[in-house]
Parts: structure tokens; sequence; C-alpha cells
């Protein structure tokens, strides 16, 4: 069925049973969206959403870049300074 079909057959019920169509249509995507939102936020990982890396660091960075990077950097890291 198709959605003209489907709209076709709603405007053919009675004013109470388009209130009750209207009023499961919206009941049925409520619960959907919840469902969504419940998984969106289960699935959002800070180590895998990029969003939270971008913003995961010293509020004072800016101020203090040369100061942290310093504490930051071990020799494991992968990272050397240069002269």
């Amino acid at each position: 069925m198709t959605i003209q079909e489907l709209l076709s057959a709603a405007q053919q019920l009675s004013l109470s049973d388009q209130i009750r169509l209207a009023s499961q249509l919206m009941q049925t995507a409520s619960q959907k969206l919840q469902v969504s939102a419940d998984t969106a936020s289960a699935e959002s990982d800070p180590i895998e959403d990029p969003l939270i890396g971008l913003f995961a660091g010293s509020p004072d960075l800016a101020s203090q870049s040369e100061e942290i990077l310093s504490k930051e950097v071990q020799p494991a890291a992968g990272f050397t300074w240069k002269a």
C-alpha cells in the first residue's frame, strides 16, 4: 500500500477514528524517538566520538600550551622536541 493510498483510506474514516489513528501514530512515533534516543546515547563512546575528543583537553591549553605539552610528552609517546 502506498502512502497516498493510506492517506486516502485515513480520510474516509470517521472523525473519532481519525483522532484515534492520529493519537496512535503520535504515541508510536514518540516511542520510536525515545528508543532511538536511548540507543544513540548508549552508542556514543567517548573514545570513538571525534567531537568529544576535540574538546577533551585542558581549558588552559591556549594560554599554557607549552607547559601542558611538556607534561604530556613522554618518551614512549612518539613525540620529540625539535630545537
